[in-house]
């Protein structure tokens, strides 16, 4: 009976730890701003507050009192003020190690024995830290008492994103097999530079290029559909371009059949393969060759025609052009 008995306790207890772990609250991550750093500085003359976010802006009593949130109060409260805010002494990089309480820079606390002391501020209903270093605090009940100063840290600021474009090959461009197709990617970053552009066909990594201009030959590609993407990095951020898609194609025999002419007009057709170039070319002695068109086949085959207005043989003759 005694063994029952313990042996229930211990599966409640398993059940009530259960609920406990499934039913504990989230908790969102805190925001650091460990951004570039700020000068303010407060003064009789031109009475500044600063406006750290929507709730809280910081300024200072003009009773010569210590700071206050000028949002949500009409003057400094001591051990209370500035209000939605806690402070510390220490780094910034440990701000989660900090104790907190309310803010040292009252009447009572003589400020002026903190300047050069950095604090971390916390924000309490954004959950905001930040880095505030006393650099002025004017004296109390005399000319200048409101005037202060800090430098702080500011929000983070995130590093700009590349850019990334292909310049060549254009998308839907056709090749004869076995091709060797140039990349060339266009890449740019608003600050910092480029640090490399990495190329992919397929989804599988050609090769990285490090430095501008950012090409290469992907060689002897076979027969085939190829998609082509380039990955642009700048401080540690990545841009991917648009897909280039691409084919390579066997090259069919150039024949020319359909040969016939009504009035001035002569026409044939050429096989081709569609999207590939071929330039077309007439003789009169099967020497002298003289370029008529240059075409990017649409279909196979392709229908050509020629105006013949002058006596004697003439000569027609197509060639493909070599991949570009």
């Amino acid at each position: 009976m005694k063994t029952q008995t313990s042996f229930s306790a211990t599966v409640l207890q398993g059940i009530l730890t259960v609920l406990l772990l499934t039913t504990a609250p989230w908790t969102d991550a805190a925001t650091i701003w460990n951004g570039p750093v700020i000068s303010f500085s407060h003064t009789d003359e031109n009475a500044l507050q600063d406006q750290l976010t929507p709730s809280v802006a910081l300024t200072r009593d003009s009773g010569g009192g210590g700071l206050f949130n000028a949002v949500t109060e009409g003057g400094a409260t001591a051990g209370i003020s500035p209000a939605d805010t806690e402070w510390a002494i220490g780094a910034l990089a440990d701000y989660a190690a900090l104790t907190y309480a309310a803010c040292p820079l009252e009447a009572g606390n003589h400020p002026p024995g903190y300047v050069d002391t950095t604090f971390v501020v916390h924000l309490i209903n954004e959950d905001i830290y930040f880095s505030l270093t006393l650099t002025d605090w004017g004296g109390q009940g005399g000319a200048g008492d409101k005037t202060f100063g800090y430098i702080r840290t500011t929000p983070a600021v995130a590093p700009p994103t590349p850019a990334v474009a292909f310049s060549s090959p254009a998308s839907g461009a056709v090749f004869a097999a076995p091709a060797n197709v140039r990349l060339a990617a266009d890449a740019s970053v608003s600050s910092g530079a480029v640090t490399n552009v990495q190329f992919f066909t397929n989804g599988v990594a050609l090769r990285s290029v490090l430095t501008a201009p950012f090409n290469l030959t992907a060689s002897n590609l076979t027969v085939g559909a190829y998609a082509f993407t380039a990955v642009a990095t700048a401080a540690g951020i990545s841009a991917t371009s648009a897909v280039v898609n691409v084919a390579v194609v066997s090259p069919v025999a150039v024949n020319l059949a359909g040969a016939r002419r009504t009035g001035s007009q002569f026409y044939f057709n050429y096989s081709a393969n569609p999207g590939l170039t071929y330039v077309i070319q007439s003789s009169s002695n099967l020497q002298n060759w003289v370029p008529l068109a240059t075409n990017r086949a649409l279909v196979n085959p392709v229908l050509f025609s020629n105006v013949m207005n002058s006596a004697g043989a003439k000569f027609y003759r197509v060639g493909r052009l070599p991949n570009p």
